[in-house]
């Protein structure tokens, strides 16, 4: 490569030693976030018996979860028989985890728990296995998805934004939205329940569907928004720029 100054040709060797000394970094902050995530899940696992506390609290507090999760409007009669959520961490590999909700009798459905069960013990290889919701007769929410993935070929439910919730426990992974429910929501259900119970001048929010190609990446990690407003969950701070 030549350049009329030469400047091309006295750069193109320092910047690519440059760019190798970057590839050389970027492993170590790998390892760095993967030992980020382990000791995060680890320290989770810890919190269990209070968070199994905590649940018996939220129950006397009504429709709590239909309060603080930001879930699509559509679904929000389905979510007020939300009783509970748990977090089913794996004792010999905390970063894995099952993702419960725990219904009361409800028009919708059969179950009284809908399950999603992630597994990152191999790296970039998540492992995903739902559990079937049984839905009632001419209530299932996700059958306007279901007809627009036959008509398009798609198996991932969660390239439509506009979906229903539901619909994630049919999708393939999920592991982007895994982790807020897991990883933020969850941990910081008291912050979201008392911020949208004061924020009525404000817009709620939404889980977005959209899939990533960097799911598995990002749930293993623990990966937040960047955009850091003070006091808030972090999904809410992705939400409110």
């Amino acid at each position: 490569m030549a350049a009329e100054n030469g400047t091309t040709v006295e750069i193109e060797g320092p910047l690519k030693e440059l760019l190798q000394i970057n590839s050389e970094i970027s492993v170590i902050v790998d390892q760095l976030v993967d030992e980020e995530a382990t000791l995060h899940a680890k320290y989770e696992l810890k919190k269990a018996p209070l968070y199994k506390k905590r649940q018996h609290v939220i129950e006397n507090i009504p429709k709590f979860w239909l309060t603080s999760s930001l879930i699509e409007m559509e679904d929000a009669e389905a979510i007020s028989y939300l009783k509970n959520i748990e977090i089913q961490r794996s004792t010999a590999n905390p970063i894995n985890y099952k993702i419960v909700f725990i219904f009361g009798e409800n028009p919708y459905f059969e179950n009284d728990r809908l399950v999603k069960e992630f597994d990152f013990s191999d790296k970039g290889n998540t492992k995903v296995v739902n559990h079937a919701i049984n839905w009632k007769e001419a209530m299932d929410l996700t059958a306007l998805a279901k007809k627009s993935e036959e008509e398009e070929g798609s198996d991932d439910f969660s390239e439509n934004e506009d979906s229903s919730f539901f619909c994630w426990f049919n999708d393939e992974n999920g592991s982007e939205l895994a982790d807020l429910i897991a990883n933020d929501l969850f941990p910081n259900a008291d912050m979201y329940f008392v911020d949208n119970d004061l924020s009525d001048d404000e817009e709620t929010p939404v889980f977005e569907l959209a899939h990533s190609d960097d799911e598995d990446e990002e749930a293993i990690n623990g990966n937040v928004s960047d955009e850091d407003v003070e006091g808030a969950p972090a999904a809410k701070r992705a939400k409110r720029s």
